[in-house]
């Protein structure tokens, strides 16, 4: 008789990405899980927007965490982001991307 394992199975992708910025110096993250068994989930950031940007990953946090802060950001600069689920089988497809341009310093919400 054969062994036949079941196919791996990748978590859901995240949804509703938000990124607000806050002063001009951090950008605040939120999203929504979706689905259980992942095992925590990767923040990437791309400078700019548009198609020709590139991301990389700049952090992540644990599983059933839906919010990253993310201080190492320029003023008057914009980014885009996006974030994967992950577990041992692999990554999610990407969130959404959102966008946020960093008023300069000392400016409000």
């Amino acid at each position: 008789m054969a062994n036949r394992s079941s196919p791996p199975v990748l978590p859901s992708a995240p949804a509703d990405l938000l990124a607000v910025a806050v002063g001009g110096c951090q950008a605040i993250l939120a999203w929504t899980e979706c689905g259980a068994g992942g095992l925590g989930f990767r923040i990437e950031r791309a400078d700019g927007i548009g198609s020709g940007c590139r991301f990389s990953e700049i952090g992540g946090v644990g599983p059933h965490v839906t919010a990253f802060r993310d201080a190492r950001v320029k003023p008057r600069a914009t980014y885009s982001y996006r974030v994967h689920a992950w577990n041992a089988s692999g990554d999610s497809s990407h969130s959404n991307v959102a966008k946020v341009t960093m008023p300069s310093i000392g400016t409000g919400p």
